[in-house]
């Protein structure tokens, strides 16, 4: 399926040098133009959006995307020194300068190969889970440096998420896009790269890998985007490095498949993750949801490294992240009242990786 649909400018809710968000005449009443590949419009003007996947009531966050502006008076020209295109072969493809590339200044950094030297890395299957661990870095101490790694299973343009805009203004985070997607701080061709990039250059003292929004679930058993984290732990494993996984964990969640936790975690790290990965999980005080996670990890036990940690040790600095970070924190439309466990996990795995790091 795909349609489009020529809609009137009725507001400009949101703009700066990035995107601008638009209340229309048509569609889901509202849009997003990437300022990437359009010029700014005006109230009243005519655009052309793709309401396709707020139609199948599916991803965007309930935005459709400016596709075209058929009245405009100028044209977009995005000027770079590079020459790695993303969104290769489409009408938006274009051109960035990524760190890796022969006219980057990095360029050298590249020539050799590299080790993570048994480092820790986060991996993370949801969005939602950036700004609670950007948060528990900041609470747990304030002059740690947070890299993100995005990869390209979900949302190709980064300026789409809103958390991104939120923590792209903090001293200390950085963001770096890989394969297709693109809108990062900096840029990478692939996740090996991008991963010597935060650790040799930008002297992360966390990596977190995750995805943009708009994961993709089929209710199968391999059909979701989730099961790239296999490849990402074998990546850093391979890399000498400590995969660290955030466990997608709800017991607010009615589907039986993410209840407890989800098998978008225990089905690629069984079935095809190679690499000894450390698996933390909060020691919950609910007697049956402490016992549903104790079976869950049975089968996956003696693979991978289970660490339990006390939720007392995480409890200041998880409330602390959720009351710095400006917008309300929630996941699949959860907030940590309706979800606290989610919370936990993702306090839990944070914990573990500074816990080690002030080790070290």
């Amino acid at each position: 399926m795909y349609r489009d649909e020529v809609v009137i400018v009725r507001k400009i809710i949101f703009e700066d040098d990035d995107i601008q968000l638009l209340e229309t005449s048509g569609g889901a009443g509202r849009a997003i133009l990437y300022r990437t590949f359009f010029p700014k419009v005006q109230e009243h003007q005519e655009v052309v959006v793709n309401v396709t996947a707020t139609e199948l009531k599916l991803g965007t966050g309930g935005w459709d995307i400016v596709k075209a502006i058929p009245q405009a008076h100028s044209h977009k020209e995005l000027t770079t020194d590079g020459h790695i295109m993303k969104v290769r072969y489409m009408p938006n493809q274009h051109s960035v300068l990524a760190v890796e590339a022969q006219e980057s200044e990095e360029h050298s950094l590249f020539h050799t190969s590299f080790s993570l030297n048994e480092r820790p890395v986060l991996l993370a299957e949801l969005h939602s889970m950036l700004p609670l661990v950007y948060g528990l870095i900041k609470s747990f101490s304030a002059s740690m440096k947070l890299t993100v790694i995005i990869s390209d299973e979900a949302a190709l343009p980064l300026k789409i998420s809103e958390h991104l805009r939120i923590l792209s203004k903090e001293e200390q985070f950085h963001s770096i896009t890989v394969g297709q997607a693109f809108g990062g701080e900096f840029e990478a061709v692939n996740l090996i790269t991008a991963i010597q990039y935060a650790d040799q250059k930008l002297k992360s003292d966390v990596i977190l890998i995750t995805l943009g929004p708009g994961v993709v679930g089929t209710g199968t058993v391999y059909g979701f985007s989730g099961m790239e984290l296999a490849n990402w732990a074998n990546i850093v494993g391979s890399l000498e490095g400590q995969p660290v996984w955030i466990p997608r964990i709800s017991f607010a969640d009615e589907r039986e498949r993410h209840y407890g936790i989800s098998h978008h975690t225990l089905t690629p790290l069984k079935k095809f993750t190679w690499s000894k990965s450390l698996v933390p999980l909060p020691l919950l005080s609910n007697s049956h949801q402490a016992e549903t996670l104790r079976e869950q990890v049975e089968s996956i036990q003696e693979q991978h490294c289970i660490k339990w940690v006390e939720t007392k040790s995480f409890q200041e600095e998880l409330a602390g992240a959720l009351k710095w970070y400006p917008k309300q924190i929630k996941t699949m439309g959860r907030t940590f009242e309706d979800d606290p466990t989610f919370f936990y996990t993702v306090a839990a795995a944070v914990f573990t990786v500074i816990n080690q790091k002030r080790k070290d």
